[in-house]
């Protein structure tokens, strides 16, 4: 939901400082917002399971495949933020499960 809502805002500014072809910085926004869905539920999977090394440890390299396609395919500026923003809080749960 918190994607989404970034998304939204960075469809927002984007519109905001358009230089005329809305469209396709809809397009852009829009083409983000699938290609996060998917990276972003995988990635969450694994960190709801901070506490649950075992299963953390079995959906980890599935969430990072997730996200290195995922980083390929988005276009925007806000869409790159929360891909990374992603990958770090990824990062901190595989942390905690040595």
């Amino acid at each position: 939901m918190k994607q989404l809502l970034a998304l939204a805002l960075g469809f927002s500014i984007v519109a905001c400082k358009s230089d005329g072809d809305l469209g396709k910085d809809a397009g852009d926004v829009a083409s983000d917002t699938e290609v996060l869905r998917g990276a972003s539920a995988a990635a969450n999977q694994v960190i709801r399971s901070v506490g649950d090394c075992d299963a953390l440890k079995a959906g980890l390299d599935d969430a990072r495949q997730s996200l290195n396609e995922a980083a390929g395919r988005v276009q925007t500026a806000t869409g790159r933020a929360t891909l990374d923003a992603l990958h770090k809080r990824l990062e901190d749960a595989a942390q905690s499960c040595p």
